[in-house]
């Protein structure tokens, strides 16, 4: 039993076995009341004495309830805990060792969102209990005389207290003569990092939708200060691609969206001393801003930020929750601006307007003239849609004016690459509805069809006032351009991809 002097109530005088159950029982879910007590209590033992014998296993039940110190402990319970940590650092580090390498190494790759439990050993086979192997161990679980040499249990207490305080002792290494955090990036950021850049350098290796969806969901509910950071900073530096236009689905952007509201969240009320000046700026490049994001997230991602030095304003200044919460809302003002001009259905109804004549019919000449760009206040994504909306709409059963209308859209989807969700949906309904029209008449044009390029416009006029305005100069009359078994033909090859460019098994 060892003595709990000092502590009251419950905590006194707890068998080891009992306390070391305690402290796995810390969590980010627990209460105050009861994780406090157990976290200032070892971090008492462990700075009375930082480099004695019982200093390892104090140690590790601090990196065993890490997670609930790097979220909200009471007042002062990180303080202490650090302090505690880098009294142990100091005093166990450098007092060399037989071991050619030390599991802290191979932990630091596994570590994910600084979730510093894969340093610690099986409490219950520390050395000093004199106990040996377990009467329940098997072979593998026989603890490891390396975990708990001094040098390993050094970088452990750093690597903690830097989860703790992320950059808070990166100056402290040669003063007090203790190894660094070696700069090793855990695999599975490596691996995220790696398909988000090449996605957002506009190379993607893979589904740049599910990219971006793994990040929007890689938020932790209870993330520490450098997650946190490092989420909002890749997130932020993501937004550009989500609202490119080159998501054709809103599950990533609704992911996107969802993610930094929860986020906020977490920063909410966050206030500051900064001035706006103190405030790092983001790096301009989105795949080089990713990638500070990732390495924000763990000990070794921000080990080689330390190392690469400061370009960007204090890294501790990346730890700012005002600032998060600047950074996240713009990007949230960002996604969902973009959302809606990507996926809410489109409003045109005021094109009825511009582009109707008093009768109600089809105006050819201001057609002609939008498609030409002489009217810059009329989108050509909206013209789209109002072309596809009304060539659906019960009643227009003129056949010059319907196949007018599908050469509009014709027109427009012959990039369908370049073409927003919610044009690009709107235009497949209707394309659907001509591709269904029966081809079994034969028309007398034979090959001689035209493509839908930048004659339309020069047809238009020409069907509107033939006598005033030559027919295209490509040789063809206007029955070739309107030619209906031509235009279902066509019709049915846009369909066709359409459905590649959002993803469609027609």
């Amino acid at each position: 039993m060892i003595e709990n002097s000092g502590r009251s109530g419950s905590l006194q005088a707890l068998p080891l076995d009992e306390l070391i159950a305690a402290w796995g029982d810390v969590g980010p879910r627990s209460e105050r009341a009861d994780a406090d007590p157990l976290v200032v209590d070892c971090a008492r033992r462990l700075a009375a004495d930082p480099g004695g014998e019982w200093a390892p296993l104090w140690t590790f039940g601090l990196v065993t309830m890490a997670s609930y110190v790097a979220w909200r402990p009471g007042e002062g319970v990180a303080g202490r805990a650090v302090e505690a940590l880098l009294a142990a650092d100091g005093a166990l580090a450098g007092r060399g060792c037989a071991h050619e390498a030390h599991p802290f190494r191979a932990a630091l790759e596994r570590i994910h969102d600084d979730g510093v439990g894969v340093l610690v050993p099986e409490l219950r086979d520390f050395p000093a209990f004199g106990r040996g192997a377990r009467a329940d161990a098997g072979p593998d679980t026989e603890h490891d005389d390396a975990s708990w040499c001094p040098e390993n249990v050094a970088v452990c207490a750093r690597i903690t207290a830097d989860v703790l305080a992320p950059f808070g002792t990166a100056d402290t290494g040669d003063r007090r003569g203790t190894p660094g955090i070696p700069s090793v990036v855990p695999r599975k950021d490596a691996d995220a990092l790696r398909w988000l850049s090449s996605t957002l350098c506009d190379h993607p290796y893979g589904d740049p939708a599910l990219d971006l969806s793994r990040l929007a969901l890689s938020l932790p509910d209870h993330p520490s200060k450098g997650v946190q950071a490092g989420y909002v900073a890749a997130v932020h530096a993501s937004q550009w691609y989500a609202v490119s236009g080159r998501i054709t689905t809103p599950e990533a952007l609704d992911d996107m969206i969802e993610g930094l509201e929860k986020v906020l969240a977490q920063l909410a009320g966050a206030t500051c001393a900064h001035t706006p000046a103190e405030h790092p700026e983001p790096h301009p490049d989105p795949a080089g801003a990713a990638q500070f994001g990732y390495y924000l997230r763990s000990p070794g991602g921000r080990a080689k930020l330390a190392e690469a030095g400061d370009r960007r304003g204090g890294l501790q200044a990346w730890l700012c929750p005002a600032f998060l919460h600047s950074l996240a809302d713009e990007a949230l003002d960002e996604l969902r601006e973009g959302h809606a001009e990507l996926f809410a259905p489109r409003e045109t109804d005021h094109l009825d307007e511009e582009l109707l004549g008093a009768d109600g019919r089809l105006a050819l000449d201001r057609l002609a003239r939008s498609l030409e760009d002489e009217d810059p206040s009329i989108d050509v994504d909206d013209l789209a849609v109002w072309a596809a909306r009304r060539f659906r709409r019960d009643g227009i059963s003129d056949a010059r004016e319907r196949a007018v209308l599908l050469l509009v859209m014709l027109w427009y989807a012959e990039d369908p690459y370049d073409i927003p969700y919610n044009a690009g949906t709107e235009l497949r309904d209707a394309l659907r509805t001509a591709a269904a029209s029966p081809l079994d008449a034969g028309c007398p044009h034979g090959d001689a069809h035209p493509d839908t390029d930048d004659r339309l416009p020069s047809l238009l006029h020409h069907v509107h006032a033939p006598g005033e305005s030559p027919a295209p100069d490509d040789g063809l009359t206007p029955d070739a351009w309107l030619c209906p078994h031509h235009l279902a033909e066509r019709a049915q090859e846009a369909l066709e991809e359409l459905a590649d460019a959002f993803d469609e098994d027609e």
